[in-house]
């Protein structure tokens, strides 16, 4: 549901909307590829964020599963709030392609429609692998998170059985939670004894490539909502929460940060982009804290909270744009990411940009699915 400042304030987790900005911000921050080993700051700064990333989305996702809504809601929503924009923002930065690359100035994208542009967007929906648009200039990659996200809500008929409130139910979702911590521990052991098999590097891309990894995930946070939705569970344990919560992610990402440079990095000095095999554990932990230290807040229900319902409601606007806005921003302000100071005041810059279009966006699609809704259930007068 599209909010407004002025809006009353619906019944969300402030807190966790919160996570989802921080979250959101997180992945700016690993999208401008400045993970430098040279530079030490830089490089734990990304570090922390990318235990904030996106897998982080799918506890975000399954804290808020209702067992008892209909599929049909559900798909629904994924179509009106992730594909359709989606696809109107992708055939937008297509059509803009030639001026966010620097091949052409803006007013050469509105004298024609650059269907070569468009028809790789439609190949990248098709096969919905964003890795294939143009050689030197790509603001899809991302996407994946996209795709995925409309995987998992395919299996929501399944999630509803496992997530129903019955006992059998319960019994049925702790028992896949801990098949699946077995598993990754399974995982991450065969990676280490086995680091060049190819069956191994095969069998570790479908668990965490695959649905396998997110709708655990997603297990996951709906199991923490049983407590973190109950008022008296936080008012117990809230303070202890917090503070622990908090060490958990900071510790978790910075034991991430030492074992991948001691382990990840080539010999020129640049990392290897295969993350998180002996130190997936501390991943996960740092996710878990990180996340759990939002379920935990109490932002309250006034401006701020209302401040961050309306950030909250438009970070996927902010998560398909951001790459087309950090790309262009990057070649006309020339900063230097290999500096903490500008590499954070780069993506928050992005952010802010990203936010501002998200937010026109968002206002369009509120104006379309309010025509289209007025135009179905409109019924003929008179008689």
């Amino acid at each position: 549901m599209t909010r407004t400042m002025n809006a009353p304030k619906a019944p969300r987790e402030a807190g966790i909307e919160l996570g989802r900005i921080y979250c959101c911000f997180c992945v700016v921050l690993i999208h401008l590829n400045a993970f430098f080993p040279a530079y030490p700051a830089v490089s734990l700064t990304w570090s922390l964020a990318k235990c904030a990333s996106t897998p982080v989305f799918f506890l975000i996702a399954g804290f808020f599963f209702g067992a008892d809504k209909p599929f049909a809601l559900y798909m629904k929503r994924i179509i009106s709030r992730v594909i359709i924009p989606m696809i109107i923002i992708m055939l937008v930065i297509a059509q803009l392609t030639p001026w966010l690359a620097g091949q052409g100035g803006f007013s050469e994208c509105l004298k024609r429609i650059h269907f070569e542009n468009i028809i790789l967007v439609g190949r990248i929906l098709i096969t919905t692998w964003p890795y294939d648009y143009l050689p030197d200039y790509n603001p899809f990659l991302s996407l994946w998170f996209s795709f995925a996200l409309f995987l998992c809500y395919l299996c929501f008929p399944v999630l509803k059985i496992i997530c129903a409130d019955n006992e059998k139910s319960r019994k049925l979702k702790r028992y896949l939670l801990w098949l699946g911590g077995i598993f990754f521990v399974f995982r991450v052991t065969l990676l280490c004894i086995f680091p060049d098999s190819f069956t191994v590097q095969h069998l570790d891309w479908w668990i965490e490539e695959k649905p396998f990894y997110w709708l655990w995930l997603m297990l996951v946070g709906h199991e923490l909502a049983r407590h973190f939705k109950n008022p008296d569970f936080l008012a117990k344990w809230r303070k202890i929460l917090l503070p622990s919560s908090f060490m958990a992610y900071v510790s978790g990402g910075l034991i991430l940060y030492v074992l991948t440079m001691k382990f990840n990095v080539d010999e020129y000095g640049l990392v290897n982009q295969r993350y998180y095999v002996r130190e997936f554990f501390f991943y996960i932990f740092a996710q878990m804290g990180m996340f759990i230290f939002f379920c935990s807040l109490n932002p309250g229900r006034g401006l701020l909270s209302r401040i961050i319902l309306f950030v909250a409601d438009k970070t996927f606007y902010i998560y398909i744009i951001h790459e087309a806005v950090y790309i262009k921003l990057l070649a006309v302000t020339g900063y230097d990411l290999t500096i903490l100071p500008n590499y954070l005041t780069f993506a928050v810059l992005t952010f802010m940009i990203a936010l501002g279009f998200g937010t026109v966006f968002k206002k369009t699609e509120k104006t379309v699915a309010g025509y289209l809704k007025n135009l179905l259930t409109e019924r003929p007068q008179g008689g």
